[in-house]
């Protein structure tokens, strides 16, 4: 049933779309008659015979007007519903009115487009911001206003030029006629001198009037812009309730923002098409964790949009499962209890090996706490080991990676490594979670010619240092796709596990496994995506790879076929 409607609805949508365009083209069409004359007019007859009685231009701004209200059909907005049904109510009179009969093409497609908009109501729930709303019946209200303004200036300093009635009554009626009805004619002038002013009514009256469709078609904010007091706000809940790592990312400028309104609570989200792609699991207390997903899911469904929930923990699965969320393993983080940790044993060797080369060719680790004090020589050294490791590795991702943000640091630990000479030649950049009792590597970059044992070291005096302050978790992020299993046959896990096994030339999958795993961790937590309603499709797909790469996915091909090329020329 469900597909029905949907199909209904794109095809009543796409006969919007083609009277409108009709209209549009008709300013052309009618002058230049590609198909002849006669068979313009009986096309013009039979399906838009209200284009060739209106004014042209006229025609063409409604029509435009049309297009817009029809892409905002697709996109189920509830004005664009209510303005829908008003312009076909209002072409359907016109159809009949000027062609005598019920049963012309015309008529029959605007009964169409009505009874589907009408049976299909609900499905139209996106709504527009009050604000913009009220600001968009201003707008509508200044045609009117200018002719309540032209039927005074008519009557008073203009009435030697003005031609029309002296009554006012009938004078303002002439002006909201000409005014709408875009006709220079109907405005009474005797002289040519006022062409200009009667030009400039009109085009403020139909400027003002599209600026009020473009505003009141504005689906309900969902790119606010976020003060300091916000940011604040979520700076104190990640720290009180940020129990997943992804949670300190919510700090990002790339973010927007929903709060909670019965609960004390966040969620950092971005918008790819109709998408709402969140970073990480909610943030809230656990016990409230379910009444949260009520109002994200509320709010989600007010806009129109599909929920997807990126890199979440075991911690509030329940959440997600309440709510009918289809939850797919995506990888698992690499943590280390840092109580005993001395990368002692056979797992740990090879990173051990690595450590030693690193001491002995004079490689040691700092801890930069710009908080403190703020060094010159140290963020320049930081800024170029990045400005390096981009060109290597190619566009900056964004949204589940942070950046250095050295300007506001928060609670973020900055490590960095230099060679003999005093030379910066690598850090990592640690992000807090669970109340500070956890720390995850965040970024880590390093120069190319950087030694091997470089990050090993970083990582080892870091968590040392950490252990001794008692910090009980290290995490050395995500591992994607690894150990997501065989028991689940679904189409999409075996999709994964193909990428995952056959795709190691786009992205070091297993490289980036085999490399955490030589620091031996205790833990390998599982995360996962949640996405609603179901099932798992390109949309969410789509969501995924164009949420973490902000200058589009062209270029992130472009650029790793750059890299690859720059490499084999190395070669």
């Amino acid at each position: 049933m469900f597909r029905l409607r949907n199909s209904l609805q794109n095809i009543a949508i796409f006969l919007s779309v083609l009277m409108s365009f009709t209209s549009v083209a008709g300013l052309y069409i009618w002058h230049l008659h590609p198909l002849g004359v006669a068979r313009t007019q009986s096309f013009y007859n039979y399906i838009a015979p209200y284009g060739i009685m209106a004014h042209h231009l006229l025609a063409f701004t409604v029509g435009v007007l049309g297009l817009l209200v029809s892409v905002n059909l697709y996109r189920r907005v509830r004005s664009a519903w209510i303005l829908g049904m008003i312009g076909q109510s209002m072409l359907f009179t016109l159809h009949l009115y000027y062609t005598g009969t019920l049963f012309s093409v015309s008529s029959l497609i605007s009964l169409f487009i009505l009874f589907v908009l009408g049976f299909t109501a609900k499905d139209f729930r996106r709504v527009p911001k009050r604000r913009e709303t009220w600001r968009a019946i201003g707008l509508s209200l200044i045609p009117f206003g200018l002719a309540l303004f032209n039927a005074i200036l008519s009557l008073t300093f203009l009435r030697r030029d003005y031609a029309g009635t002296a009554d006012f009554l009938l004078a303002l009626k002439h002006s909201v006629r000409f005014l709408l009805l875009m006709d220079t004619h109907g405005a009474d002038f005797i002289q040519h001198e006022n062409f200009l002013y009667t030009v400039s009514l009109i085009a403020m009256s139909w400027i003002s009037l599209s600026i009020a469709f473009i505003l009141i078609l504005k689906p309900l904010v969902y790119n606010p812009i976020v003060n300091g007091r916000e940011r604040a706000h979520v700076s104190n809940l990640v720290h009180e309730y940020g129990q997943n790592p992804m949670a300190y990312l919510a700090l990002e400028k790339d973010k927007d923002y929903f709060f909670g309104e019965m609960i004390n609570g966040v969620v950092a989200y971005m918008v790819v098409n109709n998408v709402m792609v969140v970073c990480g699991d909610m943030i809230c207390k656990e016990e409230e964790a379910v009444v949260f997903m009520g109002e994200i899911t509320r709010f989600a469904h007010k806009n129109g949009w599909k929920l997807l929930f990126l890199d979440i923990t075991e911690k509030l699965r329940h959440a997600y499962e309440d709510f009918g969320f289809g939850l797919i393993k995506i990888g698992e983080d690499a943590c280390i209890r840092l109580e005993n940790y001395d990368m002692r044993g056979k797992k740990a060797a090879k990173a051990r090996a690595n450590i030693n080369h690193a001491r002995r060719l004079g490689i040691t680790v700092e801890e930069y706490q710009p908080l403190v004090k703020r060094e010159v020589e140290v963020e320049q050294g930081l800024n170029h080991i990045s400005k390096e490791w981009f060109k290597v590795k190619g566009a900056e991702l964004g949204f589940m990676l942070g950046d250095l943000s050295l300007e506001s640091p928060y609670k973020r630990r900055y490590f960095y490594a230099k060679d003999a000479k005093g030379k910066l030649i690598a850090m990592v950049v640690f992000v807090p979670y669970e109340g500070g009792a956890a720390y995850m590597a965040d970024v880590t970059r390093r120069l190319p010619d950087a030694p091997n044992g470089t990050m090993e070291i970083i990582m080892f005096e870091a968590f040392s240092k950490m252990r001794t302050e008692g910090v009980t978790w290290g995490n050395l992020g995500l591992c994607p796709l690894a150990n997501i299993g065989s028991e689940d046959n679904s189409v999409t896990n075996q999709l994964l596990q193909f990428i995952y096994e056959n795709m190691n030339g786009v992205y070091g999958f297993k490289g980036l496994y085999q490399a955490k795993k030589k620091f031996a961790p205790t833990d390998w937590q599982e995360r996962f995506i949640a996405y609603a309603p179901k099932p798992f499709g390109f949309s969410y797909a789509y969501a995924i790879i164009k949420a973490q790469n902000p200058k589009g996915i062209n270029k992130l091909l472009l650029e790793k076929l750059r890299i690859k090329t720059v490499s084999k020329e190395d070669k």
